[in-house]
């Protein structure tokens, strides 16, 4: 119980910011990271994989907002050159012997290219995490996620009288739980947000929930509306979380229209359904490149999804938290495959926000 509190108290209130994510990176001038938010106090720091516990003064020092790493530390640090390749030759001889993506190499905006050796082993980027769990008392820097009762109010009615509510989870790979390090089986073992998530429904409704994830690697919103019969009419949701973006390359306004019809779809078979819509978290920016695009059009999805807001449509906007968080982090501090997956951190802000959209009010 104590660990599902921890892993669900909102990253946006004041007190404790539970294994918040710093990835080591060395460079001229030292190797330091910075807090999301000005630490009060730091409880504890230790490997991502909560094996090591570092010691303040010999292993790491605090710094205004930033977190330095002083010669002799036993924490691991790298150089960039772990993650970005110089040459396209580089890049490709990376790939050789290891299982085909399907795609890459992946050329950075700056001329260099991405190492993918994370995709599928998000150990090769998480090794050079931390976590640091501190004390606050700086206000969040943006928008507050709220409750989304108003827009889906049959939802909420059934679980404030305790009647049974079924729910289907259908988006991309972020919703399958890539790359929480559980689905991996590696410490710490964190699940996919989404069975966190469903713990802390089932805890306020009591049991009464029916939960059903159809997500699939790898697809987008036009896959979505081919196979929306097939993978959720046949479960008769009262509520629908729709978790796709992140592979679709289209401009905000095509996405809208998109998910519109997928909604309309899903409608066709199941008229009383009520949604709520993820916007998707950010991949990383220098991806931004031909012809694969990993990075597009993800940041125009936020106005998108909630021009759609509305008579039984939700949003749970996931993306305005990591802008806010990326406002002082640093895209490798977030990440499971340098790629466009969240590592654990990001993950469980995914589960709080959908959380809170679900939650009539949260009290801390």
């Amino acid at each position: 119980m104590e660990r599902l509190e921890k892993w669900m108290r909102p990253v946006w209130v004041k007190g404790e910011v539970y294994r918040e994510t710093f990835a080591m990176i060395a460079q001229e001038g030292g190797c330091r990271a910075p807090f999301s938010r000005l630490p009060e106090k730091v409880l504890r720091v230790e490997s991502y994989d909560g094996t090591v516990c570092y010691e303040e003064g010999r292993d790491y020092r605090v710094e205004d907002a930033f977190l330095t790493v002083p010669a002799g530390s036993r924490i691991c640090s790298t150089g960039w050159e772990s993650f970005l390749y110089e040459t396209g030759q580089a890049a490709t001889a990376a790939l050789e012997g290891r299982p085909p993506l399907g795609f890459g190499p992946v050329e950075a905006i700056d001329g260099r290219y991405l190492n993918l050796s994370a995709v599928g082993c998000p150990q090769n980027v998480t090794r050079w995490q931390i976590a640091v769990t501190y004390t606050t008392k700086e206000d969040w820097q943006g928008e507050t996620p709220q409750s989304a009762r108003e827009y889906i109010p049959r939802f909420f009615e059934k679980m404030q009288k305790g009647e049974k509510i079924r729910i289907v989870l259908y988006g991309d790979s972020i919703s399958c739980g890539w790359d929480c390090s559980g689905m991996y089986g590696q410490a710490p073992g964190q699940p996919a947000w989404d069975r966190i998530l469903l713990e802390n429904l089932q805890k306020r409704c009591r049991g009464m929930v029916e939960w059903t994830n159809t997500s699939v690697g790898g697809v987008d919103t036009d896959w979505a509306i081919a196979n929306a019969g097939e993978r959720v009419a046949g479960h008769c949701p009262d509520l629908v979380i729709l978790g796709f973006g992140m592979n679709d390359r289209c401009r905000g306004t095509q996405y809208r229209d998109k998910t519109a019809r997928l909604m309309e779809r899903i409608q066709k078979d199941c008229p009383d359904t009520e949604f709520l819509l993820i916007v998707t978290t950010l991949p990383n920016e220098l991806a931004a490149t031909e012809p694969f695009w990993f990075c597009a059009y993800q940041k125009e999805q936020e106005e998108a999804l909630l021009a759609l807001r509305g008579d039984r449509v939700g949003v749970a906007n996931v993306q305005a938290v990591q802008k806010v968080l990326q406002k002082r982090k640093r895209y490798i501090d977030l990440t499971g495959n340098w790629l466009n997956h969240p590592n654990d951190f990001l993950a469980r802000v995914q589960a709080q926000v959908v959380d809170a959209a679900l939650t009539d009010s949260v009290r801390y």
